[in-house]
């Protein structure tokens, strides 16, 4: 669905997925295009669902799965089948491509749809994935139960987000779903389901992947000035607030990935 047939509330949503404002949208895909993996950890999901011992032939839902880095690399390794939903059309046609490229394409299906109405009628998943996607759901309470929704009983929620350190005083309303690390597992198990595995992404592989990340971008946008010098102050902006995001995530928060079984 093109991004102009959209409501206001899906436009709104995309944007806060790119922690951006509906006018930047246009830009975005310029912006992030170096970027596939779009701050997800595709490796470290796929070690843990090696531990899970599951059949060749389970199914995975992915969403808001953007450019499809972790389903289309969890099929590669696994041989699971993966469904990848994302409202942004742009990157669902950049993951389709992709997995025709890696011939992936009888694995992996992608397609535009919301994930609000995704979760209210996607059902018997083995395993659903919300990787770097955590505020799109509301709260991690919020977010669990309908993840849950998704998977068959004793199924797997992936959840690929962070907590905030003990020591975090941070304020910013964009991280208001974040929370330390007690609450996290308190929330994440307020409905009896189990933790079978955490995975802490090291600070120094977080530090390397945002410097990077925040180098592509601010290299893409000025880029982007030189072809519309009215839209300068917008796109610097947009990377005045990228290099902010990333000294709150070194010092405030740390990486983490959950594997759930559903109870």
């Amino acid at each position: 669905m093109p991004f102009d047939e959209l409501s206001d509330e899906q436009k709104n949503q995309i944007a806060r997925g790119f922690d951006a404002t509906p006018e930047l949208i246009p830009f975005i895909q310029y912006l992030l295009q170096d970027l596939w993996e779009l701050g997800s950890s595709p490796q470290y999901i796929i070690d843990i669902l090696k531990l899970l011992g599951l059949p060749k032939n389970s199914t995975i839902l992915d969403l808001a799965c953007g450019k499809g880095a972790v389903s289309l690399q969890i099929a590669k390794a696994l041989g699971y089948n993966a469904l990848g939903l994302d409202l942004f059309e742009p990157f669902i046609k950049e993951a389709k491509q992709k997995a025709l490229e890696l011939g992936l394409k009888d694995l992996c299906k992608f397609e535009v749809e919301d994930i609000h109405t995704a979760v209210q009628n996607k059902r018997n998943f083995d395993i659903v994935i919300l990787a770097s996607a955590e505020s799109l759901l509301g709260n991690i309470k919020n977010t669990i139960t309908l993840l849950r929704k998704c998977v068959r009983q004793e199924g797997f929620i992936i959840f690929d987000s962070s907590y905030r350190r003990d020591n975090s005083i941070l304020k910013d309303p964009n991280y208001s779903v974040i929370e330390k690390y007690d609450e996290t597992i308190s929330l994440l198990t307020s409905q009896s389901d189990e933790i079978v595995y955490e995975v802490k992404v090291p600070i120094e592989e977080t530090k390397a992947i945002n410097d990077s990340y925040t180098s592509s971008i601010t290299r893409r946008a000025n880029e982007l000035t030189i072809k519309f010098p009215e839209k300068k102050e917008l796109l610097l902006n947009y990377v005045k607030r990228q290099e902010e995001e990333c000294k709150i995530i070194n010092e405030e928060i740390v990486g983490c990935i959950w594997c759930l079984r559903k109870k």
